[in-house]
């Protein structure tokens, strides 16, 4: 069995100790076999859209000899997952929008018994928006660097708190701001950047309401970063 990466093992970091879990998006099922052979897990249900990753998944499991603790599913998201079948669900290696769009199809996640795992590939502020607006927090972050490329891993559970969906900094930086490490504050600047092209393109494109929000956006991020240093 391949070492598992370092993104990867972040997120099994967060998965609760003895929980059943869920792993979406498992592709050849590492992360499934990490969380069985270190004791983290009690079972998990290793799901993929399509056959083939699901066959090399397949694989992976028999090698190690975990078919009694690891099943595998064919689904489209969450669809083949019901209520109750795992504790922590562990959505990985897809872009924020996308795992917005999952989350979104399953009416059972909003109970405080769940814990969610995310690795963002991009677009974590959409991620982000369709938890705060559905009453979720996150409880804890990991900014880390593999394989040269910076990677964001954070926890979420739902709590009814809805006193985030309209704060665009949290939306757009959780808690990056207040980290002090090197990633994080990549991250950062590269998120604040991009605030900055699409306020100049709303402002090209006539917009200049949607430009003025952003750039609110950006001073207000820039006043908590600049806060920080001076502490």
């Amino acid at each position: 069995m391949p070492e598992l990466s370092e993104r990867l093992k972040a997120a099994a970091s967060l998965v609760r100790q003895g929980s059943s879990a869920a792993d979406i998006g498992t592709d050849h099922a590492y992360l499934p076999v990490y969380l069985i052979k270190n004791h983290i897990c009690k079972s998990v249900i290793a799901c993929d859209l399509r056959s083939g990753p699901l066959y090399n998944a397949l694989e992976a499991v028999r090698a190690e000899g975990l078919e009694s603790l690891i099943s595998l599913r064919l689904s489209d998201g969450l669809r083949e997952l019901k209520e109750n079948e795992a504790e922590d669900i562990i959505i990985c290696g897809m872009g924020g929008t996308l795992i917005a769009r999952i989350l979104s199809q399953a009416n059972w996640i909003c109970n405080e018994k769940y814990n969610f795992i995310f690795q963002p590939q991009s677009h974590a502020d959409d991620l982000r928006r369709f938890l705060f607006s559905s009453g979720f927090s996150v409880t804890e972050e990991i900014t880390l660097t593999d394989d040269g490329r910076d990677y964001l891993i954070f926890s979420s559970v739902f709590t009814g708190d809805r006193s985030l969906e309209d704060d665009e900094v949290s939306i757009q930086f959780g808690s990056l701001l207040y980290r002090n490490d090197e990633v994080s504050a990549r991250i950062v600047s590269r998120t604040l950047k991009y605030l900055e092209v699409r306020a100049e393109a709303e402002m090209n494109y006539g917009n200049p309401e949607k430009s003025d929000k952003l750039r609110e956006t950006i001073r207000k991020a820039e006043a908590i970063i600049n806060g920080s240093k001076n502490q």
